[in-house]
């Protein structure tokens, strides 16, 4: 986790300086101001991490800016008398008029601070010239966040899922050690190293989240949304199910071993194997599309154990299968 989130940070640091760099220089060029702060405050704004719609905190952004220029203006109108309670009264009256629309916090935010700005170091750096740099930094953050620096959605559902299958694999590998020496410890660290593979579930979803924020929000995304929204529906949909099956199998398998069940089925450890072989071939793939799911695998009923305790172990084995089987199905083809 730490290190995916260490990539992400640094991805997002680099566009951000990129971004601020970009604005401060176009500033410069176009408007001939000597040091355009405000274009790359603007930039590093709208393309803050973990936002889930630089478009709105662009357009929030300019909303706010030009709402507290125009009420910082307009209370340089009034008499000087009390500074500090005519500066307040500008933020007090720019925050609520922000906040009557229902927009987006960064909109009532900047209003306020705009109002204070043009009050305190004047409009000649504070007004509309600062409203100028604000646009030129937005538009910067904007061309990031929707073109150069837009992250493929495909990729970060595809990275989790991956994970996903091989922990479970790995898992899987270790029941199948288990039923080899019949130990119970065995059973009990397969099952606690499936059991971590929560994370893996977890990342799932928050990748999904993403994914559908980018093909909702962001140029790149909007290409490939047909195929993130097929993809999140399989995965989120079968996920939460093939997760749950695996940890199912693996108590019911540490419970018989801890009842004294007699000699496992060979054939249960070899097709514990071939579920964790196609747990990592699916990892392998790692791509949108119909997958070689279970076919080619005899029905569990062939599997008759000759003590009843493992019975319920096949049961919750058979939960899986078919588990794996809908999670590298093409989800057109279950409806």
């Amino acid at each position: 986790m730490l290190h995916l989130r260490w990539r992400e940070g640094f991805r997002d640091a680099t566009a951000t300086a990129a971004a601020a760099g970009l604005a401060f220089f176009l500033a410069q060029e176009i408007f001939g101001h000597p040091r355009p702060v405000f274009a790359a405050i603007a930039a590093i704004i709208c393309l803050a991490p973990g936002l889930p719609n630089h478009v709105r905190q662009a357009a929030g952004l300019m909303a706010g800016v030009a709402i507290g220029i125009v009420v910082g203006e307009i209370a340089l109108t009034i008499p000087d008398i009390v500074p500090l309670a005519r500066m307040l009264g500008a933020a007090f009256f720019s925050i609520l008029i922000a906040s009557l629309f229902g927009v987006p916090p960064v909109v009532p935010i900047q209003a306020g601070v705009s109002a204070v700005l043009v009050l305190a170091i004047g409009s000649d750096t504070a007004g509309f010239v600062r409203l100028a740099d604000v646009a030129i930094g937005a538009s910067v953050g904007l061309l990031f966040s929707q073109v150069l620096m837009t992250p493929d959605p495909l990729v970060g559902i595809n990275t989790a899922a991956q994970k996903l299958l091989r922990d479970l694999a790995g898992g899987l590998r270790g029941c199948a050690e288990a039923l080899r020496t019949d130990d119970e410890e065995d059973a009990k660290a397969a099952l606690h190293e499936l059991s971590v593979a929560h994370a893996d579930l977890v990342m799932l979803g928050t990748g999904i989240q993403a994914a559908r924020s980018d093909a909702r929000w962001s140029v790149r995304g909007r290409l490939a949304a047909v195929t993130v929204q097929e993809l999140a529906a399989r995965y989120s949909r079968h996920a939460i199910r093939l997760y749950a099956s695996s940890l199912l199998f693996a108590e019911a398998l540490a419970n018989a071993l801890r009842k004294g069940a007699g000699p496992p089925p060979e054939a249960l450890r070899e097709r514990v194997l071939q579920i964790a072989e196609r747990c990592e071939a699916l990892a392998e793939r790692g791509s949108f599309g119909p997958q070689e799911s279970m076919q080619g695998l005899p029905p569990l009923t062939g599997i008759t154990p000759e003590d009843p305790l493992w019975r319920p172990a096949l049961a919750r084995l058979a939960l899986m299968e078919e588990a794996l089987a809908a999670f590298g199905r093409d989800p057109r083809d279950s409806v």
